[in-house]
């Protein structure tokens, strides 16, 4: 599948989650959430669209921040698969020039080996 189409379709599917997401807190923004803090011994009361809101907020703080660990880990391979393609390719051209000064020396070895059998 093409890379541009799939980045579409994820993107798609964000913007659709995103979406639901903010109609569900949309319907039920009149109710209100009670809990107990035990630290502080007391009972509060807040409403759902701040605590969703909150929630929502630090999701997606905390996913761009994976995303930025991931993605800088990724960098880090791919340039350690770049330079070893490099070293290996730089390997293979040396054994290419090698090879080459090889022949050389044959193909001299050979016309002073014609010379010298033709001078006999």
């Amino acid at each position: 599948m093409n890379k541009t189409i799939e980045k579409y379709i994820y993107l798609f599917i964000e913007i659709i989650v995103v979406a639901a997401f903010l109609c569900f807190i949309y319907f039920n923004r009149n109710i209100d959430i009670s809990y107990f803090c035990p630290i502080m011994q007391k009972v509060y009361t807040t409403k759902f669209i701040y605590l969703a809101l909150f929630i929502f907020i630090i999701s997606n703080a905390a996913g761009y921040a994976f995303c930025c660990f991931f993605k800088t880990k990724v960098s880090a391979l791919v340039d350690a698969y770049q330079k070893r393609h490099e070293n290996i390719s730089i390997e293979k051209d040396t054994d290419k020039a090698k090879i080459a000064a090889l022949e050389a020396k044959i193909a001299t070895l050979e016309t002073a080996l014609d010379n010298a059998l033709k001078n006999k």
